[in-house]
C-alpha cells in the first residue's frame, strides 16, 4: 500500500499524525483538512481495515482515530514527520532563507513523546533577518495549528555555547534530534 499516493491521503494522515491523541466524525475530519467527507469516508475504511486507523461509536456517530499499536506506527510517523508534516514543513521554510547553515529540532517531537498541545522546539544556527523570520514562523504556526519555540544563534555564538561542557546546547545534542538544514560535525555547523 503506498500511504501518501494521492493529496487526500497525505492531507488525511498529516493532520492524524500531527493530532495523534485526537479522534474524529468523518464530516469533522473533512472540514479540518478541507476534502470531500464521501471520499474520506472511504479512505478511512480502508486505512480502518489495513489497521492504521481504529474506530469506535458515540451514539449515531463513528470516530476514527490513529492505532497507535499498528505495527508501522513510528515508521509512518517517521515519514510524515519528515516529508509532509512539521519537519517537512519546516525544512520548506527554512530553505527560504540562505543565510541559514544549520538547523535542528529538539525536544518531545524528537522523542515520540510529543501531545497534541506539544510545541516544536526549534534551533536555528545563521545571520538572518529576524522579522523576516519571525514571520514566516508565525504563518507556520498557523498552519499546523502548533507553537513553535525557536532559538537562534550567530555561527560564532554557536561555537561558543556548544564549547561550554554540560551547557543548554551540549545536553540537547547529546540527546536526539532532527537535523532540518545543514549538518552537525563535531558540534560545529558545515
Amino acid at each position: 500500500m503506498i500511504l501518501l499516493e494521492n493529496k487526500l491521503r497525505k492531507k488525511l494522515l498529516t493532520y492524524s499524525f500531527t493530532h495523534p491523541d485526537e479522534s474524529y466524525y468523518v464530516r469533522e475530519l473533512a472540514n479540518l483538512i478541507g476534502m470531500d467527507a464521501g471520499n474520506l469516508s472511504r479512505e478511512l475504511k480502508k486505512f480502518e481495515k489495513e489497521g492504521i486507523y481504529v474506530s469506535h461509536r458515540r451514539g449515531d456517530l463513528k470516530f476514527y482515530s490513529l492505532n497507535k499499536k499498528y505495527p508501522l506506527y513510528k515508521e509512518i510517523k517517521i515519514i510524515i514527520f519528515k516529508t509532509e508534516g512539521v519537519g517537512g514543513q519546516l525544512k520548506e521554510m527554512l530553505n527560504q532563507f540562505k543565510d541559514i547553515v544549520l538547523a535542528f529540532i529538539y525536544g518531545s517531537y524528537t522523542k515520540n513523546k510529543e501531545k497534541r498541545t506539544s510545541d516544536i522546539d526549534l534551533i536555528v544556527i545563521g545571520n538572518i533577518n529576524q522579522d523576516k523570520f519571525l514571520e514566516k514562523i508565525n504563518n507556520l504556526e498557523k498552519e499546523l495549528n502548533r507553537e513553535i519555540n525557536f532559538t537562534t544563534y550567530t555561527e560564532k555564538e554557536f561555537e561558543n555555547e556548544r564549547k561550554k561542557s554540560g551547557g543548554f546546547l551540549d545536553m540537547i545534542i547529546k540527546d536526539k534530534i532532527l537535523l532540518l538544514k545543514g549538518q552537525l560535525n563535531a558540534g560545529k555547523p558545515e
